[in-house]
């Protein structure tokens, strides 16, 4: 036999050069990151299907419930509160200082329509406080409630230095 017609190695291997074993490991290299790819997209995915969700049940007749509702003034409270001009209320409360609305933070207009809170006599805009004191019985700067309430508040039992005795 002659040397010319045997190939040696594996299938010709002996004629690969170094650009085909290049070829060969970036193949090999892109095969590694597909597979891993798709393991870890199978491995990660959420296999489990959730129940559908069911009606809790009531709870017992004698349990005892307790519910936190912030409620609002009603309206017969809200309209009783003064209302006025701000051209008015600058002549009235000479001692604000207040030259917008704390609500939307917009500058007050001689013709804008404002009302005071009786209790603390912070002003806002009519358009701004009224659906406030409807969702929440404070004031929204002081937080002032005309409401009584049960609770004692930590402000109620501070004692002003100018009425203790000496």
């Amino acid at each position: 036999m002659n040397s010319t017609t045997t190939s040696g190695g594996f299938m010709g291997s002996e004629n690969i050069s170094g650009f085909g074993y290049g070829i060969g490991v970036s193949v090999g290299i892109l095969l590694l990151i597909t597979t891993i790819t798709v393991a870890s997209y199978y491995c990660t995915r959420n296999t489990t299907i959730a129940p559908p969700r069911r009606a809790a049940a009531p709870p017992p007749s004698d349990a005892v419930q307790h519910f936190v509702i912030d409620v609002g003034l009603d309206e017969a409270t809200i309209t009783s509160y003064p209302k006025m001009l701000y051209s008015a209320a600058k002549v009235n409360h000479k001692d604000s200082s207040a030259t917008c609305c704390s609500i939307c933070l917009a500058d007050y207009k001689n013709s804008d329509m404002i009302r005071g809170l009786p209790d603390c006599g912070h002003l806002f805009h009519l358009r701004c406080v009224d659906p406030w004191l409807r969702m929440h019985p404070t004031c929204p700067v002081c937080r002032n409630s005309p409401m009584p309430t049960p609770l004692s508040t930590p402000l109620a039992e501070v004692v002003p230095l100018a009425t203790r005795p000496v």
